[in-house]
């Protein structure tokens, strides 16, 4: 089996400066209040509506609903209470379960912790799962985050699943591809009997191809944020982003753009959002978005 590893990214210690002083002037000129009115209001934070379709589905399944969220990155542009406002965003709208893909943090697992209450005002009908992002395993703060999110009803996946009631449903959760050393998909799925389908939470999307298989619906990932930024001199600045939705095989790689940001407190042409995920039985449609997926893949495996 191909392993999904990838390399970290590492920056220069110029890079570096230049994005704290950056960071510094927005957080002193007052970029947390601004992001919150600019980036995450009613107008402006999209819910982005996603059909996964599958010829493997159980009946079981079919219309089962998934909000998954991804990379919040508290600190200094985003605190508690900021994100409280999200829920009445679905209208009404109560999802089967919560998924969320990692990068709580931007530095440190306090900010996290400050955040995370808000996740605990949406309603599920069955519960909520979440994996860590590249960001989360700074000073080994994971730890801490596990249990607040616990406490909010959200189990931590880390190279593990689990089953979703008595559905044939079975959510895997991988650690990080970068900050990792050996992510395994092999242990996430144990446990998954033969008619099972599968949701993978994974933050780093570029490990899909190797993670995609025939009883995988999908594979939810972030960590991208679409760019944040989408000019031609910035977007190349940040991970690579594959794409919002990308079909490999018969599993639908689905890239959240995040609730957050790094850096500077703005988004441009890739606007905070959430996606509300609806399974269907059905062949999976055909496009150009797998040849995007390939040829933006640049990371060694």
């Amino acid at each position: 089996m191909q392993s999904p590893k990838q390399y970290p990214r590492r920056h220069s210690s110029a890079r570096l400066a230049l994005f704290h002083i950056c960071r510094t002037l927005a957080t002193v000129m007052g970029g947390r209040a601004f992001y919150r009115w600019c980036c995450l209001g009613s107008k402006r934070l999209v819910v982005r509506d996603q059909i996964v379709c599958s010829p493997n589905l159980p009946e079981e399944l079919e219309g089962f609903t998934v909000l998954h969220l991804s990379d919040l990155h508290a600190g200094p542009f985003l605190a508690e209470g900021d994100l409280s406002h999200l829920p009445g965003r679905l209208d009404g709208r109560v999802p089967d379960i919560l998924a969320i893909t990692g990068d709580f943090i931007t530095d440190t697992h306090a900010d996290a912790l400050r955040v995370i209450p808000d996740l605990g005002l949406f309603k599920t009908r069955l519960g909520g799962w979440a994996v860590f992002g590249n960001h989360d395993y700074r000073h080994h703060g994971h730890v801490h985050i596990v249990q607040a999110l616990q406490e909010q009803g959200i189990q931590t996946l880390q190279d593990e699943g689990q089953r979703v009631g008595d559905l044939p449903l079975w959510i895997s959760g991988l650690s990080d591809l970068e900050e990792r050393p050996n992510p395994d998909p092999a242990r996430a799925r144990k446990g998954m009997r033969p008619g099972d389908m599968e949701l993978m939470l994974c933050h780093n999307p570029l490990g899909a191809k190797a993670l995609a298989h025939p009883r995988c619906a999908a594979i939810l990932s972030g960590h991208s944020h679409g760019g944040q930024i989408d000019l031609p001199w910035l977007r190349n600045l940040g991970p690579i982003h594959p794409g919002l939705s990308l079909l490999l095989g018969q599993t639908t790689l689905i890239v959240n753009r995040g609730l957050g940001v790094v850096g500077f407190p703005w988004r441009l042409g890739a606007p905070a959002e959430m996606v509300w995920i609806e399974l269907r039985r059905g062949q999976a449609l055909q496009g150009s978005a797998k040849a995007t997926y390939q040829a933006g893949t640049t990371h060694p495996e």
